[in-house]
């Protein structure tokens, strides 16, 4: 996952170490699932922040809230906790299933027809 985090680091007095990201699913799902996680840091500079995240336990495909949270922790994933320093980034991500939605017809129209004026 690509995302613009270090831009936020001007807001809070606090530094902070990790990301805790919480992602929310919101289409046509009056329960919202939810799965918050501390992300990985692949690589971070001051354009672009590359996360690695898990989207285990998550079962519907569709589009998702998230919320990246700075903290000082490794573990925490409760956003209301005081190791969290405050609201990152928020935006919409889409989770697909690695599955056929339709199926592809057979051809059944001869290609090998020579047509002449």
């Amino acid at each position: 996952m690509f995302l613009s985090l270090d831009e936020a680091r001007q807001y809070y007095a606090t530094t902070y170490t990790n990301y805790l990201i919480v992602l929310t699913h919101e289409e046509n799902s009056t329960t919202g699932q939810q799965l918050a996680q501390v992300a990985t840091i692949l690589n971070e500079n001051v354009r672009i922040t590359q996360l690695e995240i898990t989207t285990v336990g998550l079962t519907l495909a569709g589009r998702y809230r998230y919320e990246v949270y700075g903290q000082n922790s490794s573990s925490n994933t409760n956003p209301a906790s005081g190791v969290v320093v405050g609201l990152v980034e928020r935006g919409y991500a889409v989770l697909n299933h690695n599955t056929t939605w339709f199926d592809v017809p057979a051809s059944i129209i001869p290609n090998d027809i020579i047509y002449e004026p």
